[in-house]
């Protein structure tokens, strides 16, 4: 049997010699582990949003609304769409006009169109349309179209009357 050159130089190490390397490697590990100075340079960089994450907010917003979670899908919103419509408003538009549930958003394509913009084409039967989403205080939050945001702007009390007379109401 062969042995290799390192075996050999092993094999014939003293135990003071071998002692010495196993004190000499430990101090060189607790003298590097002890460093007063960072190993980093200067801020760190907020982490870049992932896009992958916009698309799961969308898709949780569509669900909540085929679904009929008016004030969950409210709650993903930006505070400005927020402020055109209450939270309980919302939720009153579409219990006192109920749009079809039941039917699922699809999302067709996803958009990236800056690091923290994301457009989301998406159908529902035969409807079409898109949305944004926007990254901001650390997570996505979803933007309603801009036809949306006009009618909500109108009042609860009107905007169910148009839906009413339109028969879009179920």
């Amino acid at each position: 049997m062969r042995r290799e050159p390192y075996r050999r130089a092993c094999a014939r190490m003293t135990a003071p010699a071998l002692g010495a390397v196993v004190t000499a490697v430990a101090v060189v590990a607790a003298v590097g582990g002890c460093s007063s100075s960072p190993r980093h340079s200067g801020p760190t960089a907020p982490p870049l949003p992932q896009t992958m994450q916009a698309d799961s907010v969308a898709s949780e917003e569509f669900g909540l609304l085929a679904g009929g979670g008016w004030a969950q899908a409210w709650d993903l919103w930006t505070a400005g769409a927020r402020q055109v419509i209450t939270q309980a408003d919302f939720v009153r538009l579409n219990t006192e006009c109920r749009p079809l549930l039941g039917v699922p958003y699809v999302i067709d394509t996803s958009t990236k169109v800056d690091p923290t913009t994301v457009r989301v084409d998406w159908h529902r039967a035969a409807a079409t349309g898109s949305n944004t989403l926007v990254y901001q205080d650390g997570t996505w939050q979803f933007v309603p179209d801009p036809g949306s945001l006009t009618d909500y702007r109108l009042g609860v009390d009107k905007l169910v009357g148009q839906r009413r007379a339109a028969g879009s109401c179920h």
